[in-house]
This record gives C-alpha cells, sequence and structure tokens, in this order.
C-alpha cells in the first residue's frame, strides 16, 4: 500500500515563500506523522511537471498557500490582485481530482489579504483563511492538522463487516470480515497491516491462523495481514483479506471490568 502523503502547493518565489512550504513540511510530519510533497525538494530526472501531477493523482490531503503576484487592471479599470499562476493551477488540478474522479482529498487552504477571487477559484468553497505573514500560517496550522492525524493513502480504505448471526454452543456469534478497497486507477499490489482483537471473542473461533503474531497482552490476539500469496487488487474494486468468527458477548465478559478496551483493526502502510 502507498504510504500516504501531503501535497504542499506553496509559491517559491521568495526565500520566505521557500522558508514557509519547508515549514509547512515540518509541521506536517510533526503533527500527522505523515510525509509530505513539495515541489523545491524534488530532485530527478522525472521533471516537476510529471511528479507534480503524479503527487497531486496520489496525495493524501492538500495544503495551499496562495502569496500574490502582481496587479492588473481589468477593462472596467478595476485594479486586481493575482495569486501565482502554478499555485492557481494546483487548485484546479485538486478540484478535477475531487469533482470528477470522485476522490476523497481534504483541503486546507491560506490565502493572502491582498488576493483576490478569480477563475475556478471563486467558484470553489476552499474556505481559505486569510494572513498577512507566513508566520501566521505556521501558527494556524497545527491545529487545522489534528483530523488529518488518520488519514489512510488516498483512494485505500479499510472496512470492518459484520455478517449474519449464528448460534455455536449456544451463543450468538458473527463473522467478521476485514474488506481492503482499491478506488485508485492502479492495481494495489503490496500492503501489510494487523488486526488486533479480544482474546474472549475468538472463543469460537477455531481455525488456525498462519500469520498470527505473539503479542506480550495475553488479554488479546494480533493477525498479520499482508499481499502475500495474493492477486493483485484491480482498480475500484476490493477484497476480503480476513475474516473470522467472533462472540461479543464472551468478549465482553473476557474483558470483565475494561468493556471499552476492546482492541482495534488497522491496515498499515507498506512500500
Amino acid at each position: 500500500m502507498a504510504k500516504a502523503f501531503i501535497f504542499i502547493s506553496c509559491g517559491q518565489f521568495t526565500e520566505a515563500e521557500k522558508s514557509l512550504g519547508r515549514s509547512i513540511v515540518a509541521v506536517v510530519r510533526r503533527i500527522t506523522g505523515l510525509e509530505a510533497f513539495f515541489a523545491e525538494d524534488v530532485h530527478d530526472l522525472n521533471g516537476l511537471d510529471s511528479n507534480i501531477l503524479e503527487s497531486l493523482r496520489d496525495a493524501t490531503g492538500f495544503i495551499t498557500v496562495l502569496h500574490p503576484r502582481g496587479t492588473i487592471q481589468r477593462p472596467d479599470r478595476s485594479v486586481h490582485v493575482r495569486a501565482s499562476v502554478w499555485i492557481e493551477q494546483e487548485i484546479a488540478i485538486a478540484t478535477y481530482i475531487q469533482r470528477v474522479e470522485k476522490k476523497r482529498l481534504p483541503v486546507i487552504a491560506f490565502i493572502h489579504s491582498s488576493v483576490g477571487r478569480e477563475g475556478l477559484r471563486d467558484l470553489l468553497h476552499l474556505n481559505p483563511i486569510t494572513f498577512t505573514s507566513e508566520s501566521d500560517v505556521v501558527a494556524r496550522l497545527p491545529e487545522l492538522l489534528q483530523p488529518w492525524r488518520d488519514l489512510a493513502p488516498a483512494g485505500i480504505t479499510v472496512k470492518l463487516e459484520s455478517g449474519d448471526t449464528v448460534l455455536k454452543d449456544g451463543h450468538a456469534t458473527r463473522q467478521l470480515r476485514v474488506i481492503l478497497t482499491n478506488d485508485t486507477n492502479e492495481r494495489l499490489t503490496k500492503f501489510n497491516g494487523v488486526v488486533r482483537l479480544p482474546m474472549g471473542i475468538l472463543k469460537h473461533w477455531s481455525a488456525r491462523y498462519p500469520f498470527e503474531r505473539k503479542t506480550n497482552d495475553p488479554k488479546f490476539r494480533v493477525f498479520g495481514v499482508d499481499e502475500e500469496g495474493r492477486a493483485p487488487i484491480w482498480p475500484h474494486s476490493s477484497e476480503v483479506v480476513l475474516t473470522m468468527d467472533y462472540c461479543p458477548k464472551c468478549g465482553a465478559d473476557d474483558l470483565g471490568d475494561d468493556p471499552l478496551n476492546c482492541g482495534d483493526g488497522d491496515l498499515g502502510n507498506g512500500n
């Protein structure tokens, strides 16, 4: 599974703008633990144009900062301050990804107080935050990034699903299915993660799982999930990557005084 990362759309005309872009990268890594793409950091033969387009396509989130780029006089003699053409284009591409490709792409937008609204951006509901200096952006960003700490790679989601109730040993059990969905335009060939469940919840499940992992917590069982022995998950399709029978009553009884500590399931990022 490709690693989740945030696309940073920030001017690079002045040293202050470049420094802001690098600061945003640092804040993203510190607050979310995710990587960030900032075009200044790209130094390979693929070229900035290809890297920008591919990174916008694969990004998990989009942060944009619109700096002023000059004043124009319109035919009606009104004066208008424009933003960077590059940044406006990246916003348009991000909009296409959201609206046409139907991919979830959360956005955080900052706009300099002098920049006017125009073009496609004038029709979008970006709800940009106004700033007057680069320090305003750095100061506000950590709070805005808090909801992004659990972002998954764009177009790839994990869902837990329960089947119908079946009686086993007088208890109502259900089948738990871990479903991995690939809603990107490329095959998903590699992924890895773990599913952690309370020991008691699996008392009626007798199957042996070859990739069960050792844990120091006697109340839980941990299962590894990866692409080994599986066919690729094709674009815009889903696959059940793990199934097991569970009993909510046994799980609650086993946890005793700690009924809310029910474990979790998480498919981590692979390469």
